[in-house]
This record gives structure tokens, C-alpha cells and sequence, in this order.
């Protein structure tokens, strides 16, 4: 395989390893992989200063016009202020000249006060707030240590962080999935809440650690969930941006989008450990413990060098090599096989379709006949296109048997127990 394209343009700063809430679902501590106990509580300056300088290098080589950190934990505020300052003056220090350097943060809300809040301004940072709708269902698994609900807290610092002076942009909300919960209702809760903008994840889970659902009678429920808030979403006059149905529409209308969970475009992105182990994306952890551990360490690895590691190869290149049954899917070049650890069994590696997989059918198609429809009948006669249902999508995918299996199935199914 040709690793000669492969190029970082994001790292996940794993800034802090420890967290201050203990979510049942949480991919980090409570989904097998304890690989954290081993890890220093903060990235030391020792860590970031490598690791800057290695982005440097990197940037330089590839001509690299953005570059994104986005700090992460754990609870990145446990990291500290000074912490997080020293880090973002640094970057700026050696990357501002060369390239254009961004800051988020991805954070539950709790210790966020007004200091913190004109600081995150102050550096430019971009807030990302976790939360999971309505009180009863975000306090249903985002607990603390203590088995006590959350929203409260998050609410408190979210209002702190909507209302900060310094904020260059409002803070995006990001919501796991319950499909015990109202779709519409958590959808009108986040409105409610101001928010400029929210994300919808599927809960993270893989073959071998198949996702909570609940008797429904249905075989889709994730993405009939989504379906109903994409219909009140589209004739809500005022809506508020929602990643997920965003970049499913661009793709739609072929687009080149740049996302883990859809699309055909590279994931660009690498995760750095407080210690700073690199990694590949830090979900994969659900597989098992210190399954996304190698060798490399930002202070004797290269950026370049690392993106050449098996795991690091696999999940870059996840949306153009395909699971043996996503190849001759009529979604393929919309959902990209989804997201690479929802791939995972310990008998097939990673050459199954997603977990999510008639999911994200269901909703795909779903978006994409809503579409269609907002053409004229004579254009799509003489486009030559016509809706396809999900039940025709489901059958043509299950007939379609490959002639030949492509050489890097090896590498998918490589980490098949």
C-alpha cells in the first residue's frame, strides 16, 4: 500500500488522563481498556514542547495550510491553566508563522467558571461541551464518581460559556445517543438551551460489544431516532446546525467531506497520550486493552513515521479500503463503511460492515430521497436519477458477491484474534 498521501492535519491532545465524571459508556474507562492507570494524570511541558516541535516538521514537510489541536481527556480542565496556556503559546510560538493554528476543546462543562471561560477565549480556544439532552436522560449514564447526575453542572457551565465575552464562537454541544429518549424532544431541548450548534454520536460499540437497545421491534432504531429529528429538523425555520445531517446532505450532493464516522475523504487525525504514546483515533480502546498501543512516542517518532503503523494506516485510510460486504453497497461512497471501531470482531478484524450499518442505511437513504424530491421530476427524468428505498438498498447490498477480494483485506482482517 502507498503510505507516500498519508498526512496528519489534527492531533487529539489527550491533555489530561483522568476525569471528574464516570460515565457509564465512557470508551476511555469503563468499556475494558485500562491502559490509563498507566499514564501521567497531565502532559508535562517536556511532552508538548516535542511534540510541537514535531508538528512543526511535519507541517513544513507536507505544506500544511491548518493545522487543529483539540484538547482532550479524561477532563482536559483537570490539566490546569497553566497548562493550557503554556501549550497554546507555544504552538503559536513555532506553527503561527507557518501555518494557520486552531484550538478546541472538548470538555463535560463542570469546571467551567468565568476565569476559565475568559482564558479558553482569551487563547482562541473553540468550547465543545458534552451533554446528552434532556436531565433524566443525560443523568441516566453521565455520572460522577459518586453515581450523581450531571446536567445541573453542565447547564451551569454552559450558560458561563454562552454568555463569555472573549468566546470568538458559541459552544457546540455534543450528545451520545439514547434511543430510550424522545428523538424530538432532546432535539426542541437543545433549542431551548440557545445552542448554536449540536452533533449526534452513535454510542460507541463494535461486534463484540454490541450497542444498548432496548425492545423496540425494530431493527433500525438508531436510524429511525435520527429520522424523526431530521424531519422536524427540516421544516423548523429556525434550526440549529447538526453536523451529523450536514455532512451526510454535502456527501449527497458529492461533496468531499472530512469526517471519522461518514464520507470517502482521509481521517487526518492522530491522538497524543500525556505520556505522549501516538495513537491511533482513541476509540478503538472498545476492542480491547491496549489495543491501540504501539511503539511510537512523539519524542522518538516522527508524525510521518507514525501514520505508516498498521493501526494508524487502517483507520486513515478506513473510508476508501471497505469491508469485503460495504464494497458494492449503494451507500458506500456516503456512509464510507462508518466509523472504523464500530467495525470491529475478534473473529473478522475489522472486514465487517459498521455495527450501525442498516442504521445508517435507513437514515442515508432517507436524507437523500428528501432531497430528490426537492427537484423538479423532469430534471431527475433527465439526470437519470430516482429514489432508491431502503429496503431496495438492503437487497442489493446482500446480493452483491465480489469476484475478487482486494490485497488489503489482509490488513482488515489482521487483527482478528
Amino acid at each position: 500500500m502507498d503510505d507516500s498521501g498519508l498526512i496528519c492535519k489534527a492531533l487529539v491532545v489527550k491533555i489530561a488522563s483522568r476525569c471528574n465524571l464516570n460515565c457509564t459508556y465512557c470508551y476511555m474507562y469503563n468499556l475494558g481498556d485500562e491502559t490509563y492507570k498507566l499514564q501521567p494524570k497531565v502532559m508535562g511541558i517536556n511532552t508538548i514542547s516535542a511534540l510541537i516541535k514535531k508538528v512543526k516538521k511535519h507541517v513544513i514537510r507536507h505544506d500544511i495550510n491548518r493545522f487543529t489541536f483539540v484538547f482532550h481527556g479524561g477532563e482536559p480542565l483537570l490539566a490546569g491553566k497553566k497548562t493550557i496556556t503554556d501549550f497554546v503559546n507555544l504552538a503559536n510560538a513555532h506553527l503561527k508563522q507557518i501555518t494557520d493554528v486552531r484550538f478546541s476543546i472538548q470538555t463535560n462543562g463542570i469546571l467551567l467558571d468565568e476565569e476559565w471561560a475568559k482564558l479558553l477565549g482569551s487563547l482562541n480556544i473553540h468550547i465543545g461541551i458534552s451533554l446528552d439532552g434532556l436531565p433524566e436522560q443525560n443523568d441516566k449514564f453521565r455520572i460522577d464518581h459518586a453515581g450523581r447526575g450531571s446536567y445541573d453542572n453542565i447547564i451551569k457551565g454552559l450558560k458561563i460559556a454562552q454568555s463569555s465575552p472573549t468566546a470568538k464562537l458559541p459552544p457546540g454541544l455534543l450528545c451520545v445517543i439514547d434511543i430510550g429518549a424522545d428523538p424530538v424532544a432532546t432535539y426542541n431541548h437543545f433549542k431551548q438551551l440557545n445552542s448554536d450548534n449540536v452533533d449526534f454520536l452513535l454510542p460507541d460499540a463494535n461486534h463484540e460489544k454490541p450497542p444498548l437497545i432496548f425492545n423496540t421491534g425494530d431493527d433500525t432504531p438508531f436510524g429511525d431516532w435520527l429520522i424523526k429529528i431530521f424531519d422536524q429538523w427540516t421544516v423548523d425555520k429556525n434550526r440549529i446546525s447538526i453536523r451529523f445531517f450536514r455532512n451526510i446532505m454535502q456527501s449527497i450532493l458529492g461533496k468531499k467531506i472530512g469526517s471519522d464516522m461518514l464520507g470517502q475523504g482521509n481521517n487526518e487525525v492522530l491522538v497524543i497520550e500525556t505520556n505522549g504514546d501516538i495513537e491511533s483515533v482513541d476509540v478503538l480502546k472498545i476492542c480491547g486493552h491496549g489495543f491501540t498501543k504501539t511503539n511510537a512516542n512523539i519524542k522518538n517518532t516522527d508524525i510521518d513515521e507514525a501514520l505508516t503503523t498498521p493501526l494508524a494506516r487502517l483507520y486513515n485510510l478506513s473510508h476508501i479500503n471497505l469491508p469485503e460486504k460495504c464494497i458494492n453497497c449503494p451507500v458506500n461512497s456516503i456512509c464510507g463503511g462508518g466509523y472504523l471501531p464500530h467495525r470491529y470482531s475478534a473473529g473478522n478484524g475489522f472486514n465487517n460492515p459498521s455495527v450501525y450499518c442498516h442504521d445508517l442505511m435507513k437514515l442515508i437513504t432517507h436524507i437523500q430521497n428528501v432531497i430528490i424530491s426537492q427537484f423538479p421530476a423532469d430534471v431527475l427524468e433527465k439526470a437519470g436519477i430516482s429514489k432508491l428505498t431502503y429496503a431496495e438498498a438492503l437487497e442489493i447490498q446482500q446480493s452483491a458477491l465480489l469476484t475478487e477480494t482486494p490485497k488489503y483485506m489482509q490488513e482488515l482482517i489482521h487483527y482478528a484474534d
